[in-house]
């Protein structure tokens, strides 16, 4: 066989090769519920700090719908968390794929009795079970569990996922044309973004970011009042964009987006796959500094070196354009849904390859404060009470930190240390060690370290109690405000539904609320007559439940429920029961 048909033979079976990476199964799976799928949350969806790897099904507003297995296969992990998917279950298929339902009320009568009798085995509501091969198979269409509202979700729905059995990486659900919600609408172009790059770059004649915003839809999209731009330089895009499907107005994540100059396509996003260790890189896609600014997600064309998604395509230049010409250039923004629904934002641009000498005596040159950083280099910074240690790619790129000491407010146990600021994104855990002002032994371990975001006390986050040596030292993934505030606050108990101690015969649950304004709750524990007893604790909704079940006796019987709070401090409550 001659050489060139070798090479024809392999760029063939290549290219079916990649073909084949795409080729999801049209009907293996059938949909997780039996009523109209309707979306609430998208796949790949911006989310805090992370993207959305599955799709999120309304329940029409009730918990309870059945949550059906889209193929045949066999439960291979269950999991009850108090936040992320709070009772989540893992289906295992032959075609090598894992399907997951999450935020669930509660599992089938098979299922359902594993969980607590694993539950009382092991004296925790928090389970994770990792059943044999085949030991719980299922059939595709079988009632698995009930859809809920557990975990961190904010409303009754299911959340759905399919990954791949050996990657673990979560595939986005609509690209297996069985799985269809109702979708005729094109994505949203809200707003456009354009970054300087350099400190020569100028937009307009200034180096600032500009922003524009975006009138018409569907393939007429054009900047509001059609402004005239000139670059000079180099400079990269921002984009506010979403979906929407039919009959609802959820603002839900898009699929695809392109970005072209002239004829060339410089960028490409695609979320039809995604992977749990690159999720928080999310930080680097978006404008972080206009997001916690603004609270809106804009995705940018720029990709920082220490950037590792891989649903970047076709990117030119690292998602950079430069305009040292004084042509005009045509740039045009494509953005997709996943069933090929898009949208399209035109304009022209102009370059401008001699700015005016006037528009660098404004000093645009400049050293910033503070130290400058290698991201790819492991570094410290030390203050007169503090130290924070950063391991190597903490951040997405090389950066000046600043960091000092302020004056303790009031009510706090240390100097404020001020960390850079909150407008630059974190990719890794760092160490930070504070040693607290002097106070009395007794109280020492009271204290804890809080993150302030607008250095106000009434406004922080508990981030860790630990002491080593004379300091407390915590692991954090944000710059800003920290200090050591103290917590000798004991949490607080209520009875909901059970204040006398007789029980009435239709009485299915005890309720109890539970909370701890300072450092927070660490743990609970409730007994029965002595006997450890299952209480599911709803995190955000500060809720414990005990579902009346066999292990609460006919006559008269003790609970007892301690709990404790994340520095130690204790409350205990004890009651009579009578049934």
């Amino acid at each position: 066989m001659s050489r060139n048909n070798l090479l024809i033979i392999f760029f063939s079976l290549f290219s079916l090769s990649l073909l084949s990476q795409n080729n999801y199964p049209k009907s293996y799976f059938r949909p997780p519920l039996d009523i109209p799928l309707y979306l609430s949350g998208s796949f790949g969806e911006l989310r805090p700090g992370h993207f959305h790897s599955g799709i999120d099904l309304k329940t029409q507003g009730v918990t309870g719908k059945e949550v059906l297995a889209v193929a045949e296969g066999y439960v291979s992990r269950i999991k009850i968390s108090l936040g992320g998917y709070g009772k989540a279950l893992y289906i295992t298929h032959p075609n090598g794929y894992v399907s997951v339902y999450g935020h669930l009320l509660s599992f089938n009568d098979t299922l359902e009795k594993l969980v607590k009798k694993t539950q009382y085995e092991r004296e925790s509501y928090l389970i994770e079970i990792f059943p044999k091969r085949g030991h719980y198979p299922v059939k595709k269409g079988e009632v698995i569990a009930f859809s809920g509202n557990s975990g961190s979700s904010g409303g009754p729905h299911l959340h759905f996922e399919i990954r791949e059995e050996k990657s673990q990486y979560p595939v986005n659900p609509l690209l297996f044309k069985s799985i269809k919600i109702a979708d005729r609408t094109y994505p949203r172009i809200l707003q456009l973004s354009l970054y300087p790059v350099d400190d020569t770059t100028l937009i307009n004649g200034k180096h600032d970011t500009t922003v524009y915003m975006v009138t018409g839809s569907g393939k007429n999209c054009s900047l509001k009042g059609k402004p005239q731009i000139i670059i000079h330089g180099r400079a990269s895009l921002g984009i506010d964009t979403y979906d929407l499907t039919n009959k609802l107005q959820n603002k839900n994540g898009v699929y695809k987006i392109e970005v072209f100059i002239d004829t060339t396509r410089i960028f490409g996003l695609k979320m039809d796959k995604i992977s749990f260790y690159t999720t928080r890189y999310i930080n680097s896609l978006i404008d972080y500094n206009y997001y916690q600014k603004k609270g809106k997600r804009l995705v940018r064309t720029q990709i920082d070196t220490n950037n590792r998604l891989f649903n970047y395509y076709g990117v030119k230049n690292r998602g950079i354009f430069s305009f040292n010409d004084s042509l005009f250039h045509k740039v045009r923004i494509r953005v997709y849904d996943t069933y090929g629904n898009q949208s399209i934002l035109a304009f022209n641009l102009r370059g401008n390859s001699k700015p005016l000498k006037s528009a660098f005596k404004k000093k645009l040159l400049h050293k910033p404060a503070g130290l400058f950083e290698n991201f790819r280099r492991s570094f410290f910074v030390i203050g007169k009470n503090y130290r924070a240690d950063f391991p190597a790619r903490t951040f997405y790129r090389s950066f000046y930190l600043n960091h000092k000491t302020e004056p303790r407010l009031k009510g706090t146990y240390s100097s404020l240390i001020v960390l850079g600021n909150r407008f630059v994104p974190v990719q890794k855990l760092f160490t930070l060690k504070i040693k607290p002002d002097t106070v009395e032994n007794r109280l020492k371990s009271k204290l804890f370290v809080a993150y302030l975001p607008a250095k106000k006390v009434v406004d922080f986050v508990y981030t860790g109690s630990s002491f080593v040596n004379d300091s407390l030292v915590t692991r954090v993934r944000d710059l800003g405000n920290y200090t050591v505030m103290i917590d000798t606050i004991p949490p607080v108990i209520r009875q909901l539904n059970f204040l006398k101690t007789r029980l009435t015969a239709k009485q299915k649950t005890l309720k109890l609320k539970i909370e701890d304004k300072e450092s927070g709750i660490k743990s609970y524990r409730a007994t029965l007559n002595g006997k450890w007893l299952l209480m599911e604790y709803d995190q955000k909704d500060k809720l414990l439940t005990y579902f009346i079940d066999k292990h609460l006796p006919k006559g008269k019987s003790t609970f007892r429920l301690e709990v404790i709070d994340n520095v130690g401090n204790k409350t205990e409550f004890e009651t009579q029961l009578i049934r």
